[in-house]
């Protein structure tokens, strides 16, 4: 059987490290011959790349819910091509891919990344994520699948498939120099990182966490990204038992060495999180880790192996978790270790690569 002509609609703008995880997926299948056309903005990293493969790339991507002009291109495209599935990965994509669609019968598959904001009674996502014109929808954790069930989307319909990273991704960086921050030189060393969205991050409890802490820990968090300053945030800290312990990195270009240079890295999430890629990346660097146990985290730590598993929105939880680290600095570089053997077997591109291409055959074989 002839490989399935595959049809990605997405975004490769930005941040490299944002969109490394998906696009490696498509060179990865491309140099295993399937035949792959990207609809995405030109001249970035990752459509030169798919480029230099032979890929073609349609330089376009909609600009609404229902752009006109993108949805006649999309149906050139399909046709000239002789598409047999449509991949969209973003709302925008599926609710005009839904459109583009209709009457012909390649398929269609969305992708959910986000657990959250799904509901069978909200009318609007019946044009995009729960439109009947998906026939697919991948999840990237199992808990985003048990969000689409419990909305009646049929289980045949919803899919997960991790989305892997690989060691190699991580080897070019190097612990940053922390001097800017003046840390006090027998302080641990936190990182976590977000931007905007601190009710769901658990800020709040992580800084209630920091009032129970013995008075002989030493403690630096780096808050790295932006929005997290705001005017409630700041007042909690500033009422705080050690005000000092937190510090506003703001946006930074060198997240990765920064978090390269600190002791642990901390994810406190109250709810919405699918494999968080801020603690994927701290643990693929060699971090230990304090991760919450919410559904989108379900599998990416081993409590007391490569750091703590903490009840969300438990500031005692958090806290002793925090002690537990301070009590034992020998074992962080051990933890670190287990915590990388262990994100790199959980969440292996190989594996994703291999679970995507075996989907694409399937479906096109099923039809």
């Amino acid at each position: 059987m002839a490989q399935p002509k595959i049809l990605v609609i997405s975004n490769y703008t930005g941040s490299l490290n944002a969109i490394r995880p998906e696009a490696e997926i498509f060179l990865a299948l491309v140099r295993q011959g399937f035949d792959i056309t990207v609809m995405s903005p030109k001249n970035e990293y990752y459509t030169n790349e798919l480029e230099k493969l032979g890929v073609e790339i349609i330089d376009c991507a909609p600009t609404s819910k229902f752009d006109g002009s993108f949805i006649s291109k999309l149906k050139e495209v399909v046709s000239r091509k002789e598409i047999n599935i449509v991949h969209a990965f973003n709302s925008r994509s599926i609710t005009n891919a839904s459109i583009a669609l209709l009457g012909r019968d390649t398929l269609l598959v969305g992708y959910r990344g986000y657990t959250g904001n799904i509901r069978w009674f909200y009318p609007s996502k019946y044009l995009s994520f729960l439109s009947p014109r998906v026939d697919y929808m991948i999840c990237l954790a199992d808990s985003i699948r048990e969000m689409f069930l419990k909305n009646g989307m049929p289980a045949r319909k919803a899919v997960t498939i991790l989305k892997g990273h690989h060691p190699d991704w991580y080897s070019e960086f190097n612990p940053a120099d922390l001097t800017e921050f003046n840390l006090p030189p027998d302080a641990m060393i936190c990182s976590l990182v977000a931007n905007n969205r601190t009710t769901m991050k658990g800020l709040h409890s992580l800084i209630e966490a920091t009032n129970l802490l013995p008075e002989l820990v030493e403690l630096r968090i780096l808050l790295i990204g932006g929005g997290m300053d705001t005017t409630e945030i700041k007042g909690l800290i500033a009422r705080s038992k050690k005000p000092e312990t937190f510090i506003f990195t703001g946006f930074r270009s060198d997240v990765s060495n920064i978090v390269k240079a600190v002791d642990l890295s901390i994810s406190v999430s109250l709810f919405g999180e699918a494999t968080q890629k801020a603690m994927i990346e701290a643990m693929y660097l060699g971090n230990p880790v304090i991760i919450s146990d919410i559904p989108g985290n379900r599998g990416m730590a081993i409590d007391g192996e490569g750091g703590y598993v903490i009840e969300p929105n438990n500031p005692k939880s958090i806290a002793e978790a925090i002690v537990k680290f301070h009590e034992n600095p020998s074992q962080w570089e051990a933890m670190g270790d287990k915590a990388k053997k262990h994100i790199t077997q959980f969440l292996s591109h190989d594996k994703t690569v291999e679970e995507y291409g075996n989907f694409y055959t399937s479906i096109v074989r099923d039809k």
